[in-house]
């Protein structure tokens, strides 16, 4: 009784531990290794990120991104590329290489100022790739004011200082609100220069190129008129 019953548990015994391998319980360590991650991310050398241009060019250097799993080069990965702020990157879409690479060139949108591209590996960790290029404002300066006319008031009693002023053709005036200036504008008396716009407050800022020899009065539409009423002023451009 006592070697059947000890016989018992020893086949009790082992059917419970083939029973827990069976059910994926302690196996000494030998469950298999989760599988390893995609990875993308920038290429080290030659990525493409933070070049400068101007709106609408195309950037010299084309952006890259490396796709690897368990740090292996890994081809024919999708990469899908993207930018909101307006530009064009060709191809829109790309399969790594041999060595694990993808790229396409980037046409900078219309504004100035920091744009944005992106590179998407679906399912991949470090997805979405940011890259940033930057567009340089092309907008020429304005031209030197050879003349400068104080927009004043309502403390400066609201004049324009100097009222008169006298420069050479194709020279500018630059008329200058100050902080304290409220509500004024300047409109020409006859066809020079150009209005300023609606009334507004300082600090502000109007030029005008004057062409023709002449003389050119102009007003605030506010507190000033034609011929010399109220908040008015003359330019002389002399030939």
């Amino acid at each position: 009784m006592r070697n059947w019953m000890g016989s018992g548990r020893l086949m009790g015994g082992a059917a419970a531990a083939a029973m827990a391998l069976a059910c994926g319980g302690d196996s000494g360590g030998n469950d298999p290794p989760p599988d390893d991650p995609v990875v993308v991310a920038r290429t080290t050398i030659g990525s493409g990120n933070g070049q400068t241009g101007l709106p609408g060019d195309l950037l010299p250097e084309p952006l890259r991104v490396v796709i690897t799993k368990a740090s292996e080069p890994q081809a024919g990965v999708v990469v899908t590329w993207a930018t909101p702020d307006g530009g064009l990157l060709a191809p829109p879409t790309s399969n790594t290489d041999a060595d694990g690479i993808a790229g396409t060139i980037w046409e900078l949108g219309p504004d100035p100022g920091t744009q944005t591209a992106t590179a998407t590996v679906a399912g991949a960790t470090g997805s979405p790739v940011s890259f940033t290029a930057t567009a340089e404002d092309d907008t020429p300066p304005p031209p030197p004011a050879s003349a400068t006319i104080q927009v004043l008031g309502p403390d400066g009693g609201n004049r324009f200082s100097p009222a008169t002023v006298t420069i050479e053709a194709g020279q500018t005036v630059a008329w200058v609100w100050p902080s304290t200036a409220q509500n004024h504008n300047v409109l020409p008396d006859g066809t020079q220069p150009t209005s300023s716009g609606a009334p507004a407050d300082g600090p502000k800022e109007y030029r005008f190129t004057f062409t023709t020899a002449g003389t050119y009065a102009f007003h605030c539409g506010v507190h000033g008129g034609p011929d010399g009423v109220g908040m008015s002023g003359t330019v002389v451009v002399q030939p």
